[in-house]
């Protein structure tokens, strides 16, 4: 797309926020060659955006077990021997999915691998003669760039969408004005020349909820059934996974199945005073605490220590030694310069595996048929709680009828008190 679309979507605004001065053949004539830029660039991108499904329909065309709905989601077409990127969330746990690919084509695709922090997911087709998506380098958009979302609708392919940049989150996902759809999932974001500089990640929207309902049975035993949350459409924001990290983490979900992102085992904490240049660094961060039996811990890390490099970078914060150890990879080996005391330490620590932070990744496994003892056993158990149950209904009836009795004759009970205070009265007047 050329570079001159960004100048023509701040007109085209301008034309629907304020009207056009102009005569309208001027006004026709920006908004003709913006859709020509527009139309232009969603062109390029569909050679390589795929349809994703999941549930009952892709289940009847690989043969997979069945799920309860078909899910519809987009990809990107990462590699021409087959390997497509979507949302972790597409996948929903599945294993099993129909592609169709751009020229209408349907295959199999199979998981190949997800990363739950990032929201990445890898997929597989037999064919080798694909078209790679166009990709950018996301590292190079600002807060403010043009972006235009392509992927499904509602399962309607090639929906567009358009919004800018509003935030970097420091998560390191894109906040983005646009207003992505269900099916947008996993599809591509592009930049004002056509490239991928990122993947539809999540939504943010305003919740509603639905009242606690109260029901009752048929012996008048209450049943609350709690509230639950759930999304509507709004005018949330959307997040966008940055294309750079994206293609890092693909890379490694191809070569090993999986991301396995570094974990050092400290509590990081910002210097709070002004440090003196000639004794101590002006940045930094200071190790609150050591988590017992961690590589921070066996490389040799102390509490007060103070971190000036980790792998030959210098630190300036805790926010980012949590990036860099993050941009490491579990069983990596990497220096680390801390000042402890008035001394600069040389040490070199072994990175474990990290716990993912979030996961998109949900699945809700369907239950087994019991075998035919416990299936016996368990209508044997059913059968005695309804049992227990009447006793309890059947005790509870006869209580009522004592309850009735006990309140008859303490009322005649005080009647009588009564009686005999007036004949005590009466005696004692004689």
């Amino acid at each position: 797309m050329r570079p001159r679309s960004t100048i023509l979507v701040g007109l085209a605004l301008c034309v629907s926020a304020f009207g056009w001065t102009q005569a309208p053949h001027a006004q026709r004539g920006v908004l003709a060659s913006l859709e020509q830029d527009i139309t232009s660039l969603v062109e390029s991108v569909k050679p390589s955006l795929v349809t994703i499904e999941t549930g009952s329909r892709a289940a009847a065309e690989t043969g997979a077990k069945a799920g309860p709905s078909t899910f519809v989601g987009s990809g990107i077409i990462y590699s021409r021997d087959g390997y497509i990127l979507t949302s972790a969330s597409v996948v929903s746990g599945k294993k099993s999915f129909r592609i169709t690919l751009p020229d209408g084509r349907a295959l199999t695709g199979k998981l190949v691998g997800t990363d739950d922090e990032s929201n990445l997911a890898v997929l597989k087709v037999d064919d080798g003669h694909l078209v790679p998506a166009r990709l950018g380098n996301s590292d190079s958009i600002k807060v403010g760039s043009w972006l235009t979302v392509v992927g499904n609708s509602y399962g309607l392919p090639n929906a567009v969408a358009l919004g800018l940049v509003n935030g970097l989150r420091e998560d390191g996902f894109i906040q983005m004005s646009a207003n992505v759809s269900p099916g947008n999932s996993g599809g591509p974001v592009l930049d004002t020349y056509g490239r991928v500089i990122g993947l539809v990640a999540a939504k943010l929207s305003e919740p509603t909820y639905i009242s606690a309902v109260q029901v009752h049975n048929d012996k008048m035993a209450t049943i609350t059934i709690p509230s639950r949350q759930i999304e509507i459409p709004s005018s949330g924001i959307s997040l966008a996974l940055p294309i750079n990290l994206a293609k890092s983490a693909a890379d490694e979900i191809i070569r090993s199945g999986t991301v396995r992102r570094g974990y050092l085992g400290i509590y990081p904490q910002n210097l709070q005073v002004k440090l003196d240049a000639s004794t101590e660094p002006r940045s930094g961060v200071m190790v609150a605490e050591i988590v017992k039996g961690s590589p921070a811990e066996r490389a040799g890390l102390q509490s007060g220590d103070v971190i000036v490099k980790f792998g030959g970078a210098k630190v300036l914060d805790a926010e980012q030694i949590r990036k860099l150890i993050k941009s490491k990879r579990a069983d990596e080996a990497v220096p680390v310069e801390v000042l402890r005391g008035d001394q600069t330490r040389e040490l070199t620590v072994t990175l474990a595996a990290a716990k993912p932070s979030y996961s998109y990744i949900w699945d809700i496994p369907e239950a087994e048929p019991l075998p035919p003892t416990l299936q016996a056993s368990q209508e044997r158990a059913q059968e005695y709680a309804r049992q227990v149950q009447d006793r309890a209904w059947g005790d509870r009836d006869e209580i009522s009828v004592l309850q009735d009795k006990l309140q008859s004759l303490s009322a005649e009970v005080g009647r009588l008190s009564r009686e005999l205070e007036k004949l005590k009265s009466e005696k004692g007047k004689e």
